[in-house]
């Protein structure tokens, strides 16, 4: 199933991104409850990265339209004081309201969702203040029994029979799939952290390098190191509202003809709402092979 995710993200003024078959929010900037209207009902769980307010600033409504029975489940860095201080501001300046569930995480912990999905959380260094865990990133991802290698190409029969004599764990183990990764405000791509990942959504602040600054990731830098991976797209978000549409489409695709990566690219253009991104025409389409 083709991940519906839908982005909108300008640095400094908002960022969020909806995938709405799997009733995840990451990320909860302005603006989020009206450009999504009433599927924002659909949020299940929304994942914070951070206490920035462009990256919050869309929890106030959203838990005023949609909080009910614990609904949406609100996991935030589980040292970072902000968000305690906003669940009880929430209570007192919105009393009427439906109650959410507020959730710290550290580092390593995992939130089961529907099915065979989770959530993982890993320490980003967007915020470091020593062993505090102040920022997160997080990556989804779907665990499910299959058959071990060796009795794939057995007849249903002998696979049925095996089973029946030595057990579901016999002849099956847990493999886990990286779905999707998003990076949330991030320094710089770091490939190994991403090994694995099939769709990586990472901002991409600045369009040179030179510019890199503030814990945030440049262009080149993100390309280069995203093309170290076996991605199956890569989508930009977090453009500096200083740059035009035709500057970013401009400056990704000279960097993505000189490293020539392997997987389609979509960028999410500072002030617009992008629906059902992989269902759209990506600004990046690697080349067909050539046929023998």
């Amino acid at each position: 199933m083709r991940p519906n995710i839908t982005a909108s993200s300008t640095a400094l003024f908002s960022t969020w991104v909806f995938i709405e078959n799997f009733g995840v929010l990451l990320d909860a900037g302005d603006g989020v409850s009206a450009s999504l209207g009433q599927k924002s009902r659909k949020v299940r769980h929304v994942f914070v990265t951070h206490a920035d307010r462009d990256h919050i600033c869309g929890l106030l409504q959203l838990n005023q339209l949609n909080a009910r029975d614990g609904i949406p489940a609100i996991y935030f860095p589980k040292d970072c004081g902000s968000f305690p201080a906003l669940k009880e501001f929430f209570s007192k300046f919105d009393p009427q309201s439906g109650v959410a569930t507020w959730t710290g995480l550290q580092a390593g912990e995992s939130i089961k969702l529907k099915g065979e999905l989770f959530v993982e959380a890993r320490t980003s260094l967007h915020v470091v203040s020593g062993d505090l865990c102040k920022a997160l990133d997080y990556t989804i991802c779907s665990s499910r029994r299959t058959l071990k290698a060796d009795y794939r190409d057995l007849p249903g029969k002998e696979i049925a029979a095996l089973r029946e004599a030595n057990g579901e764990e016999a002849i099956t183990e847990m493999r886990t799939e990286k779905l999707i990764g998003y990076s949330g405000d991030a320094p710089e791509l770091e490939p190994k952290h991403w090994e694995g990942v099939r769709i990586l959504i990472h901002e991409a602040t600045f369009l040179e390098t030179e510019t890199a600054r503030n814990s945030h990731s440049n262009l080149p830098q993100v390309l280069r190191a995203a093309s170290q991976l076996q991605l199956e797209a890569l989508i930009l978000i977090h453009f500096s509202a200083r740059y035009s549409k035709e500057e970013i489409d401009a400056a990704i695709l000279a960097q993505a003809a000189s490293l020539s990566p392997s997987f389609p690219i979509y960028a999410v253009y500072p002030g617009e709402v992008k629906t059902d991104i992989l269902a759209s025409v990506p600004l990046w389409e690697p080349s067909a092979p050539p046929t023998t």
